[in-house]
């Protein structure tokens, strides 16, 4: 240890449970009004409320994307682990978990990020000796405020009541809330302009495929008619544009005539709006290619978009672990003295390595003994999950197997009964040997041996061979 902190002595001095810095006494901070209005960008500027956060969920690019991340969270499992709580109060939890809607409450916690925060009213029901939840019911955000100190109210119709966020009754989720922003960062606050833009270029986009999108109708009539008969005539053209039909003079004429090509001014409104749609994936899912491939995405990119969501998915599931934990803490608190609550994880199903598997299995019939701690590691399994079977072990093990020993001897009798490698091989080699007694050398050989191949059964040498070294090996592996 470094002298310094050997010689330092630590006095407490009356202030040290109070806080000394606080936003009451900082400098700057005017406590005017006992309501902290939102320091949200775009809500302070265009003096916006959360309901219009609330309706940008509407728009096809936002849902898709909260969708998206929601189901990353939502499509895991859930359990509770034991930990040190006693057996009676886990057999309690275990009651609650069968009938408590952890599906919907997730569900409304993950509405966090997009809002900034959450609370949550639980309300109990007595049964017996024990007060149990019933529901965990998500209010809108638009009903409470929050002061100077972080405190959260409740804007009833009589005045401004203060909750109290430590009562059981009570649960709050934030999202990167801090002192000087208690109401939490808001992610559909970074959409809101991108929706507007999409909303504003798809009206003018619209209008552009109206007017360019189909030819010009143009009436052509003599300069002597009357100007009563030129509104006419533009009347019936008007007419013509919807329904193909139009009354014209004997001596007009109307000609349609196909605009030039105004692709380019189109893709300005295609790219305006693509960029927006990108726009709002980065925000919500961190990326753009697990929503829209498009035409230049590759999987490797895709797979490094995927781990960015990923990344995002497991910061949703630390504050949904973290809020069902303050939940369960709560509940524990008001029915049992002492406090040993379960844990509430979030975990994904476990799949199994096929390609692992496979390995491992093709060992084992070569007599490769697998430890238990092996199988542990490998396959993620407990130690009270699975016993290895110590007979197919010793089954596995040619040498100790009495039944090997008897196809070994089967395997012996075989390889006798095989007749003589010289006669077996000699009428199916008989062209290549009387091709080498004929030959002088070596390269007269090569040159007939094109001539003499097709004369050889091949396909029965193959086979004889094939038995040969399948009864050899197999010989081979037993001794």
């Amino acid at each position: 240890m470094l002298q310094i902190f050997k010689n330092y002595k630590f006095t407490k001095e009356k202030s040290f449970y109070n806080e000394l810095i606080n936003i009451d006494n900082a400098d700057g901070m005017y406590n005017v009004l006992d309501k902290l209005p939102n320091p949200d960008v775009l809500l302070r500027k265009t003096g916006k409320g959360i309901k219009t956060l609330r309706s940008l969920l509407s728009n096809y690019q936002v849902g898709t994307c909260v969708e998206s991340r929601k189901a990353g969270v939502l499509s895991k499992k859930w359990r509770l682990d034991q930990g040190d709580c006693p057996d009676k109060e886990f057999e309690f939890w275990q009651d609650v978990f069968k009938y408590f809607d952890f599906h919907n409450f997730i569900e409304n916690i993950l509405e966090t990020p997009l809002f900034g925060f959450v609370p949550f009213e639980i309300k109990y029901e007595k049964d017996g000796n024990y007060i149990v939840p019933l529901k965990a019911e998500a209010k809108p955000q638009e009903w409470f405020y929050f002061n100077q100190n972080g405190d959260l109210h409740f804007n009833t119709k009589s005045g401004n009541k203060l909750i109290n966020t430590n009562s059981p009754k009570i649960i709050v989720a934030k999202h990167r809330a801090n002192l000087l922003n208690p109401y939490g960062e808001a992610l559909l606050s970074r959409c809101f302009w991108n929706v507007a833009f999409i909303n504003g270029g798809m009206q003018f986009w619209s209008k552009f495929m109206e007017k360019y999108g189909m030819p010009f109708a143009i009436g052509k009539c003599d300069s002597s008619r009357p100007k009563e008969e030129k509104i006419a005539l533009f009347t019936a053209l008007k007419r013509m544009v919807q329904d193909a039909i139009a009354v014209i003079p004997t001596d007009g004429s109307v000609d349609l005539i196909e605009p030039n090509d105004k692709s380019g001014s189109s893709e300005v409104y295609e790219n305006f709006i693509k960029k927006c749609e990108n726009n709002i994936s980065k925000v919500i899912l961190g990326q753009t290619l697990t929503t829209d491939i498009g035409s230049s995405g590759s999987y490797a990119a895709a797979n490094t978009h995927q781990q960015v969501r990923e990344d995002l998915i497991q910061n949703d599931v630390r504050l949904c672990e973290k809020t069902c934990q303050d939940f369960i803490n709560k509940v524990h608190a008001i029915n049992f003295s002492d406090f040993d609550p379960p844990k509430f994880v979030i975990y994904d199903e476990e799949k199994i390595d096929q390609t692992l598997a496979e390995r491992d299995n093709k060992l084992k019939t070569l007599g490769v003994k697998f430890t238990k701690t092996y199988i542990q590691k490998a396959y993620n399994l407990a130690e009270d999950d699975f016993q290895l079977d110590e007979t197919v072990e010793e089954n596995a093990n040619f040498s100790d197997s009495a039944d090997f020993e008897n196809d070994f001897e089967k395997m012996e009798k075989v390889a006798n009964n095989l007749k003589d490698v010289d006669a077996m091989f000699n009428p199916l080699l008989n062209p290549i040997i009387t091709l080498f007694k004929e030959t002088k050398n070596a390269d007269e050989c090569m040159e007939r041996l094109a001539e003499v191949f097709p004369q050889m059964d091949t396909k029965k040498l193959e086979e004889t061979l094939t038995k040969i070294i399948f009864i050899a090996e197999l010989l081979g592996r037993a001794k």
